[in-house]
């Protein structure tokens, strides 16, 4: 049985504006319409520019205390600014009047970043880099937009630009850590995880994504460190001794694993990536029954979860519960049309079941068929099901050919159990799974 795609929950830390306040639920952010004084009582402190951004920190009737990225602050006339949503003819009108102008791009692309028209706000990005953008909050929202697109080299490429342009906070290496490890180059998140640890930052979350980058290093005891650290900072986070549970379940320390997701779910009963993980551990300690009743959790919390049904059924399968396991089969292909193991399963079930009235051979074709296109015929136990469903079907030439090709495909380990089933297949005798 195969089990779901280890996910962990990676912090994308991103710019939202190019000014900051100290307290951002309490401030608000505005538009200048046009060039207005800003005052501290009798004093002139500045005059704002048509389009420049401002925050507000306090408000006062007809007034607003304001603060700009250029250091200005005072009051201002309400009149003299517009709401982010209501300032796009404002930009508008700049850039009719100076298109070349990089930094109109960067403030209207703010109107985009806060309504979620990222494709605009993707253009005005790329815009404004063309036209000469040294902004570095340009290179932060743009490689965090990558990022949720799943373009992690372009986001590490603009991560990389705003680091030159003298981005040194935390948060700038924690997003490249995160597109690093999402890129599969673990080693250097581990180095921008633990670049953003010296600069100070020091949150669970920190020790909780670099424990991911350790554990796809296969550095499994310096995740386990960093799962401590996270848990010791954070004693009642259900994920972390969830995931510290997940680096002791691929080290086999099943004792260990099985207490860490205890933990998890005495902590939240209603986790259900420990319940999914639980499991799986069942399963691999040969305890199939156990299996199901956390499978029967996880889909009684989350009735879409088509993994579970899969490795459900995968499990009632090693139980004898032939008909259990198809339906629950069918319901994993049903919520995921595209599930390639569900239709394996599926296949291999119909055309190999020892009982007989479970068997089809024209269904167990046309599922493994389906797996095989799926898996654009790249894996040897989609065709391995594929040679079993022919022979099943009577097409004995057919289960040799994709079974010959099984051989070719299969490691050294798994040769000899394969090659009699192709001798089983040369005898017109189909293949049966052993209970």
């Amino acid at each position: 049985m195969r089990h779901a795609t280890l996910l962990l929950t990676l912090v994308l830390c991103t710019l939202a504006s190019l000014a900051r306040s100290a307290e951002p639920l309490k401030s608000f952010e505005v538009v200048a319409r046009g060039a207005y004084r800003v005052t501290e009582g009798e004093k002139t402190t500045g005059t704002t520019e048509a389009g420049e951004l401002l925050t507000v920190l306090v408000t006062d009737q007809d007034k607003y205390w304001v603060q700009s990225a250029r250091g200005i602050k005072g009051w201002l006339e309400r009149g003299a600014v517009a709401s982010l949503a209501d300032a796009e003819a404002i930009y508008a009108q700049l850039i009719r009047a100076n298109p070349r102008n990089p930094v109109h791009y960067e403030r209207r692309a703010l109107i985009w970043l806060q309504n979620g028209q990222t494709d605009k706000l993707l253009a005005d990005y790329n815009l404004a880099v063309q036209l000469g953008s040294k902004n570095s909050a340009v290179y932060v929202n743009r490689g965090v937009h990558w990022a949720t697109q799943g373009e992690f080299d372009k986001a590490i490429a603009d991560y990389d630009m705003a680091q030159r342009l003298g981005v040194a906070e935390p948060y700038l290496f924690v997003n490249r850590g995160v597109a690093q490890l999402a890129a599969g180059r673990a080693d250097k998140a581990v180095g921008d995880f633990s670049a953003a640890i010296d600069r100070g930052e020091k949150s669970a979350s920190i020790y909780l994504n670099r424990a991911s980058a350790y554990l796809a290093a296969h550095e499994e005891i310096k995740a386990i460190d960093d799962l401590a650290e996270a848990i010791r900072l954070e004693p009642k986070n259900a994920a972390a001794y969830h995931q510290r549970g997940m680096v002791w379940q691929a080290m086999e320390n099943w004792d260990q694993a099985l207490a860490d997701f205890d933990q998890a779910l005495q902590l939240n009963p209603k986790h259900i990536p420990s319940f999914s993980s639980r499991g799986f551990l069942w399963f691999q300690r040969k305890e199939p029954a156990k299996a199901i009743a956390d499978f029967d959790q996880v889909i009684q919390l989350n009735p879409k979860a088509a993994v579970a049904y899969n490795n459900r059924g995968y499990n009632r399968q090693l139980l004898q519960k032939y008909q259990e396991a198809l339906a629950d089969y069918e319901a994993a292909i049903r919520l995921a049309p595209k599930y390639v193991l569900a239709h394996q399963n599926k296949a291999w079930l119909l055309a190999t079941c020892p009982e007989a009235a479970i068997r089809d051979g024209k269904q167990a074709v046309e599922a493994a068929r389906t797996a095989c296109e799926l898996g654009q015929w790249k894996q040897w136990p989609d065709l391995k099901t594929l040679a079993a469903a022919y022979a099943e079907s009577g097409d004995f030439a057919q289960a040799i050919q994709w079974q010959s090709k099984v051989l070719e495909m299969a490691p050294e380990d798994e040769q000899a159990e394969e090659q009699k089933a192709l001798q089983s297949y040369k005898s017109s005798e189909p293949w049966r799974d052993v209970p």
